[in-house]
């Protein structure tokens, strides 16, 4: 087949690379030239009916499709913020997530490239992107609900109606995405949903099984989230109860559940942005109790080396043992910490010491942060001549104007550490010691130690 062609619909076509293309001569949001037209047909077997019928539905909605557009686009950027702004180094103002309109997307943030039309009859816009130059945007119009899709799924659209899921669409790698809107914190946000599993494999009826249960049980398992974050943020869970028990109504709003992953198995839990260090962390919802664990853990569930605990968490394997994560407020800031088990040999699992260890962890969870600057004040206070050779100490800082609550800034707590035969601690570094310090429990007591003497 030749390069160009004159189609009865399209008019003149020039194939390029996977698709036949024209510019045409219709100007488009933001574009400095006409929209261009792309119809996919990766092996030149020529237009199909299909997409002759497409492009005519087009047409007579196109200003419908123009209209919707930018309000996606925003919704998309809003909802993916805090992943662009790490991607793209020095965001004007005019472009934050609560200020940005649509000419501020469009001046540098969104170009449109072209108009797409599937094998199969589908089509939407394709963009360029600045926080994804590579792969790009686009936004799929063909459907009764149009969404923002990736620009390689666009061209390599695989899509199925699943009759409880609704339309998805397969990322090209390893996923099945869709999308249902929720109102956690009193306003609707888009919640992407993730089915592990190939192109060709479809949906197993242990995904759907499980997405009808999470449907059964969402609200439970956001209200389960929600007294997890109190307990978190005030400190401990007997606070958090006496709280809820005197009849206040609190509303921790900082962690946000973004995605619904469920693995080919029924494993299934959220990725949830976190306020409180601008990242994300994995909620397992599946199990008897809300594990919280590293980015990406979800897809780790499954694994024949990943053990689920449900008074530990969930921990999986790695190169010196077992690694989990943590969410505690140390000192008045909440923060997301590793958690690694010490284990030697190739078989990993937990044991009786490791359980009753990380028991002892938990009740002194009800004074440990009152009781541990205490103890690091008593250390730089004894330690102080060496501590003052070592950096310059500021006048806050000195002998005579410490305090339990200041010297808390020298801290800088790394990960909560167990080892094989149960001896459980914080570990942290500190500016007189090179090694790094460990406060260790045991028996109701905190013994602060070189981390050496744990390790």
């Amino acid at each position: 087949m030749e390069d160009l062609i004159k189609d009865e619909v399209f008019g003149e076509l020039k194939y390029q690379k996977f698709a036949w293309v024209k510019r045409m001569d219709i100007p488009f949001l933001n574009s400095n030239g006409n929209l261009v037209l792309g119809i996919h047909d990766a092996n030149k077997e020529g237009i199909l009916d299909v997409q002759r019928e497409a492009y005519n539905t087009y047409l007579q909605n196109e200003e419908r499709y123009k209209n919707c557009v930018t309000d996606l686009l925003l919704d998309y950027y809003k909802w993916n913020y805090e992943s662009i702004a790490r991607n793209v180094s020095g965001l004007p103002e005019s472009c934050h997530k609560d200020v940005i309109k649509d000419k501020d997307l469009y001046s540098g943030g969104v170009v449109l490239w072209y108009l797409f039309i599937c094998r199969d009859g589908s089509f939407g816009y394709a963009f360029g992107c600045c926080w994804d130059k590579e792969n790009g945007i686009a936004v799929l119009l063909s459907e009764s609900e149009p969404r923002v899709i990736s620009r390689t799924q666009l061209e390599n659209l695989h899509k199925l109606n699943d009759p409880t899921l609704g339309l998805l669409v397969h990322d090209g790698k390893n996923a099945w995405k869709g999308l249902e809107v929720n109102k956690f914190f009193g306003k609707p946000e888009n919640l992407e949903i993730e089915l592990e599993g190939g192109v060709d494999e479809g949906i197993t009826p242990a995904q759907q099984k499980a997405y009808a249960d999470y449907l059964e049980k969402k609200d439970e398992h956001f209200a389960s989230l929600t007294k997890l974050m109190l307990d978190i943020y005030v400190g401990n869970e007997k606070k958090a109860k006496d709280m809820l028990n005197m009849g206040q109504k609190i509303v921790v709003s900082t962690c946000l559940p973004k995605s619904l992953y469920i693995d080919r198995d029924g494993n299934y839990g959220w990725t949830c942005y976190t306020d409180w260090d601008d990242d994300y962390v994995d909620i397992l919802l599946s199990s008897d109790k809300l594990h919280i664990m590293e980015k990406g853990g979800m897809s780790l569930v499954g694994d024949d080396d990943t053990i689920i605990d449900n008074e530990m968490g969930v921990f999986f394997d790695d190169d010196l043992g077992l690694r989990s994560t943590v969410v505690v407020r140390i000192a008045g800031y909440v923060m997301t910490i590793p958690f690694n088990i010490q284990i030697y040999g190739n078989k990993k699992s937990l044991n009786e010491d490791m359980r009753n260890a990380f028991k002892m962890y938990v009740k002194f969870n009800e004074t440990m942060w009152t009781r541990i600057p205490e103890v690091i004040l008593a250390y730089y206070l004894q330690n102080y001549h060496n501590i003052e050779g070592r950096f310059d100490v500021p006048d806050a800082l000195r002998k005579e104007r410490v305090n339990k609550n200041n010297v808390m800034d020298l801290v800088d707590f790394t990960g909560l550490f167990l080892t094989e035969e149960g001896r459980i601690a914080w570990m942290c570094e500190f500016p007189s010691a090179e090694d790094g310090l460990a406060f260790e429990f045991t028996d109701d007591f905190i013994d602060l130690i070189p981390q050496t003497e744990i390790l």
